[in-house]
């Protein structure tokens, strides 16, 4: 039986590319095995949803999880909806702030995670300064990734802040310390390609060879160009053992 994942895409704010990094897990899954299940964290924001939306090889859920003053039944509902479909792997898209609420039910994530024969992947997209640095430390020592095996412990640089050493985090004494990853987001610096990523919905690897309408062929290499490094740098945490 095939070992199955759940890959848990946190940061603890906005403008960290959490959906650029659940994109590129995503697309690296599909690639590699065929199927993957997302859960869109943000039901007033399912910008991932809807690309997926009409791919017969996503299965998806659009849940909300950053329920402040309900994060039990946020965290209910995600337990109930991965036990009627239990897919091999999952890819959850928590939207901004998600973190702080979901940090006092983490053990549940966990216990239906063990139940159901799930490894947890948590990646978390670092920020640059003191402020990201502390919410990761925390995460570590009480929030998500604290019920995260440390093998799959992921911390995302995202590359369009800087090199990892521009980030407090890269001389923090807790880091000498962390037995888990580290990977690079690459950066898309095109704008203009990533306007028309963000707005065209379908599957990347399918835009990256046959674009839609308004695309120019530069477009298309731009694309397949992120797209390729993107997913190589996700590859590495796709199947984590112990």
């Amino acid at each position: 039986m095939a070992q199955k994942y759940i890959y848990i895409n946190d940061g603890d704010k906005g403008g960290v590319g959490k959906s650029f990094g659940s994109a590129a897990v995503c697309e690296a899954n599909l690639e590699r095995h065929g199927k993957i299940a997302l859960v869109e964290g943000d039901d007033s924001q399912p910008d991932l949803a809807l690309r997926y939306q009409n791919d017969p090889d996503v299965l998806l859920g659009v849940l909300p999880l950053n329920e402040a003053g309900d994060a039990n039944r946020a965290v209910s509902k995600f337990a109930a909806w991965l036990e009627t479909h239990q897919p091999d792997r999952v890819v959850i898209n928590l939207p901004a702030g998600a973190a702080k609420t979901l940090a006092a039910h983490a053990d549940l994530i966990r216990m239906v995670a063990d139940e159901f024969g799930y490894k947890i992947v948590g990646l978390y997209n670092l920020g640059k300064g003191d402020t990201p640095t502390a919410g990761l430390v925390k995460s570590l020592e009480s929030g998500l990734l604290s019920q995260v095996d440390e093998p799959r412990r992921i911390i995302v640089y995202p590359a369009f802040q800087g090199d990892p050493h521009d980030f407090v985090w890269f001389d923090h004494p807790a880091r000498k310390t962390f037995g888990g990853r580290e990977i690079v987001m690459p950066f898309l610096d095109n704008r203009d390609c990533v306007r028309l990523m963000l707005s065209t919905p379908g599957r990347l690897a399918h835009l990256a060879k046959v674009p839609a309408e308004g695309w120019m062929v530069v477009d298309k290499f731009n694309l397949a160009r992120w797209l390729k490094s993107a997913v190589a740098a996700v590859e590495p945490i796709l199947d984590i053992e112990d």
